[in-house]
């Protein structure tokens, strides 16, 4: 097995062990992210604030206009009972009692406003935590599929890391050194495969020595243009 395919191999390993370590951290930032469940439950939180406030408007205006009802029963009462004899007395009483309908009106609309935004409230209640359990059913399930591919994608970098270990140990430690260096410099990709006569990482056309010289199996050939190692498949 020649030098070259050994660094290739373990390349291959590196880039999925990376690989998978970041999709792992994509996973952990998904899973903890609930931004969108944190505001769907504000948003329940809100509109069902906004219809208690509207409940208790709605109960102080039927107050309101049940208090003046009694007001104005008296008013007549005393108006029609007979008992009040005196023109001026009755006079006032009547003209209170034309106020107090006139008023009653005015409350009365104030109840029906009230009644109209409980209705608005109570709807859009139910919109809120509609949305709020379709959002709770969304996160169950796509943390669930996360938490299971967080599983798998352990137990394959627990297999590729056995894999590296193997593979490591059948390189030198000088050959090891200068791919780790590579692979810190070349965004993490050391060695390149060539395909036909390019070097497949920067796509640079490879010279024929160049080609020659990376056939070798014990020598380790670098790209002119992009410096990583050349794998000959």
């Amino acid at each position: 097995m020649s030098q070259p395919f050994k660094l290739y191999r373990l390349q291959q390993i590196d880039s999925k062990i990376n690989s998978t370590r970041s999709r792992l951290t994509e996973i952990g930032i998904s899973l903890n992210d609930n931004s969108s469940l944190r505001a769907a439950q504000h948003q329940a939180e809100t509109t069902s604030q906004s219809l208690q406030e509207a409940q208790k408007a709605l109960q102080i205006a039927e107050r309101n206009v049940q208090d003046l009802q009694i007001k104005i029963q008296q008013s007549e009462a005393s108006l029609y009972g007979g008992k009040i004899k005196n023109p001026k007395e009755l006079q006032d009483i009547q003209s209170e009692a034309a106020s107090l309908n006139k008023y009653l009106t005015v409350l009365e609309e104030r109840q029906l406003d009230a009644m109209l935004l409980v209705e608005e409230s109570e709807l859009e209640l139910k919109k809120s935590e509609s949305n709020l359990r379709s959002i709770q059913t969304y996160h169950t399930g796509k943390n669930s599929e996360l938490t299971e591919e967080q599983s798998n994608l352990l137990r394959d970098l627990d297999h590729h890391e056995s894999e590296r270990q193997v593979a490591v140990g059948s390189i030198s430690s000088d050959d090891l050194k200068f791919y780790d260096l590579l692979r810190k410099k070349k965004n993490g990709v050391a060695v390149a495969k060539v395909m036909g006569e390019n070097c497949l990482a920067c796509g640079s056309t490879l010279s024929a020595s160049l080609l020659q010289t990376a056939h070798s199996p014990n020598q380790l050939t670098r790209c002119a243009t992009c410096g990583r190692i050349l794998y000959v498949g």
